[in-house]
């Protein structure tokens, strides 16, 4: 259940989609790889295909699933910089500044955190070359941020995909 308070105080309920095991079965196999056909998976879970295709395009319909994607081995491609950055908001304007930082290709993650730790984004860029420009051309010129740290991604030991 999704929780809301409405303006009496009152809490209102909105119900989650419904997902049943043939669901999550569907949904384990696609997460494996996205790929998998429509028959496979059917076979694979004692349905047809025809329910299998149904079930998909409801969860994508209900927005279960958002979207099919790739993981690509980075070692195989250029050597891309990681990085994360720790940047101070000025509350007053923090809705402001996530959705100019939402505009930057190069960030991948956003994360509002709680108490005194600000906000923290993950970038990925082709080089660490790309980083000075990064910070001082884009995200140091959006109004009300101060950037307090930068680290460097030395290896990912494990990212869930």
């Amino acid at each position: 259940m999704i929780s809301n308070y409405n303006s009496g105080g009152n809490m209102e309920h909105e119900e989650k989609p419904h997902i049943d095991l043939i669901d999550r079965n569907i949904i384990s196999i696609l997460k494996n790889d996205a790929r998998t056909s429509y028959r496979q998976i059917a076979d694979e879970i004692g349905k047809t295909e025809a329910t299998v295709r149904r079930r998909v395009n409801r969860m994508i319909r209900d927005q279960i699933i958002r979207k099919f994607t790739i993981v690509l081995d980075e070692k195989r491609l250029d050597n891309p910089t990681k990085a994360t950055i720790k940047i101070q908001p000025d509350l007053n304007k923090i809705k402001s500044i996530t959705e100019e930082l939402l505009k930057i290709d190069a960030i991948t993650d956003i994360w509002r955190l709680s108490g005194d730790c600000g906000v923290f984004v993950r970038v990925e860029l082709p080089s660490l070359e790309h980083l000075d420009p990064l910070i001082e051309d884009q995200i140091s010129k959006i109004s009300g941020v101060s950037i307090k740290e930068t680290c460097f991604v030395t290896k990912e030991v494990k990212t869930k995909y």
